[in-house]
């Protein structure tokens, strides 16, 4: 069926009560989905602190929340005349965004972007009276769009990615995700494939801009102490972060032909999503694996005998397992998920092993690999197959840890060039302020 402008916004204007269905649900696993309902569905009001001019940052999740920090320092010391409106839409944004809350509490105000009805949209953006809009990545709603070039805000799509998968499936509903996508007053592609396929979709002004997620900088108490703890650790650790579901059955599986491996290294394995915290350690244990959370243990380096794994039960520590680790291999690759963040492992020195899926990170993947730092195989024997060849080799491994690193430190620098951009959106928007609202 065709989608138009008007039959998309009385779908969205109908449809909005069945959301609190879709929320009573996630709840039942992540009972943060109860609470804000006021803002999901503008029921209340955006309580602001100041009249100062408004810098509307949307990060919907935790990669997008953490890929905002450098954006976010920059504008917070270029623009000291502005406050900022952190906006999320799921529970674990929220949690990591009230970290970015902390730079500046009394310039930072935190809270859910509403669902796309165009009451809802209207009211936010009426309450909230941004001058300027950043969204980060991928996020794209055709009635918040429509409304903020309605009201002249200028808007920007900022470290933004599309795969072909997004791209094939935004390009049938074409009615509305064209001029969804053609209203931002700027658009700041990750790569070259990122821009062509954006344009694509109607995207103008896109300029190529790298990614932002190599400017972020690691948490340093969290690498001293990582750095502390692996000065302790008499056996390398093999770190599985941020595993979705499915694979940590596959690594289990894959286990039982690479036993000598849980003698030889500490394994850790990092989901994630904190509600699948006790699955997966079910999971583990009913695979014939001895595990140890990491939130039960007095100290790490004293680990129960015959400990197999180490789950990493713990929100917002990527920083440490990733100085901790000898080698990554990185989760949502396996699963067809896409692959999740192999920059923040490889900016540590750590060489990365990633699956098949990898179409989140494609660019960043392919150009890791031919640095040296990036290892790509077909399945999870495969991956232990390549962690051992490393373990057996110290000498090989360091060198593609290097070459990891190097090729981060290269890549940095898509900050500043971004900036570039939204200085001068934000002193159009700001001499043009009266006519917005």
């Amino acid at each position: 069926m065709k989608i138009t402008p008007g039959l998309y916004r009385a779908i969205t204007t109908v449809a909005l009560p069945l959301a609190s269905l879709y929320l009573m649900w996630r709840s039942r696993r992540q009972p943060a989905y109860r609470d804000y309902w006021d803002e999901r569905f503008a029921w209340g009001t955006y309580p602001l602190r100041t009249q100062r001019p408004r810098v509307w940052i949307h990060a919907v999740s935790v990669g997008e929340t953490n890929a905002a920090k450098p954006l976010l320092e920059a504008m917070l010391s270029a623009w000291p005349e502005c406050d900022v409106i952190l906006t999320h839409m799921t529970p674990t944004g929220r949690e990591a965004g009230k970290k970015l809350v902390r730079m500046a509490p009394e310039r930072i105000h935190q809270c859910y972007l509403p669902y796309d009805a165009p009451y809802a949209v209207e009211k936010f953006a009426r309450q909230t009276r941004p001058t300027l809009g950043v969204i980060m990545e991928t996020e794209v709603w055709p009635n918040l769009m429509s409304e903020m070039k309605r009201r002249q805000i200028p808007v920007v799509l900022a470290n933004a990615r599309e795969s072909e998968k997004s791209r094939a499936q935004a390009a049938r509903f074409m009615d509305i995700m064209a001029p969804a996508f053609s209203s931002f007053s700027a658009v700041l592609a990750q790569s070259d494939e990122d821009k062509e396929r954006l344009e694509s979709l109607g995207a103008v002004d896109v300029q190529v801009t790298g990614s932002v997620k190599f400017d972020i900088r690691p948490d340093l108490s969290q690498v001293a102490t990582a750095k502390a703890l692996a000065a302790k650790l008499t056996r390398p650790v093999v770190l599985i972060a941020s595993t979705r579901e499915g694979e940590e059955a596959m690594f289990a599986e894959a286990f039982k032909t690479h036993a000598d491996l849980l003698r030889k290294a500490h394994v850790v394995i990092v989901p994630r999503h904190p509600e699948r915290f006790d699955r997966v350690e079910a999971l583990l244990q009913e695979s014939g694996l001895k595990v140890v959370r990491r939130s039960r243990l007095a100290a790490p380096e004293e680990l129960p005998e015959g400990t197999d794994v180490i789950l990493g039960d713990s929100m917002g520590e990527m920083s440490f397992y990733c100085a901790l680790a000898s080698v990554t291999i990185m989760g949502g690759s396996f699963a067809p998920c896409g692959s999740q963040n192999v920059i923040e492992p490889a900016m540590a020195g750590s060489p990365v092993v990633v699956g098949p899926s990898t179409f989140n990170f494609e660019r960043i993947i392919r150009e890791g690999i031919a640095a040296g730092g990036m290892v790509q195989v077909k399945d999870a024997a495969e991956a232990l197959d390549v962690v051992e060849k490393w373990l057996a080799d110290p000498g090989e491994r360091d060198r593609a840890g290097v070459a990891a690193a190097d090729f981060a430190r290269r890549c940095a620098g898509a900050t500043g060039r971004m900036m570039a951009v939204l200085e001068k959106l934000w002193t159009y928007a700001r001499k043009n302020e009266s006519r917005m609202y």
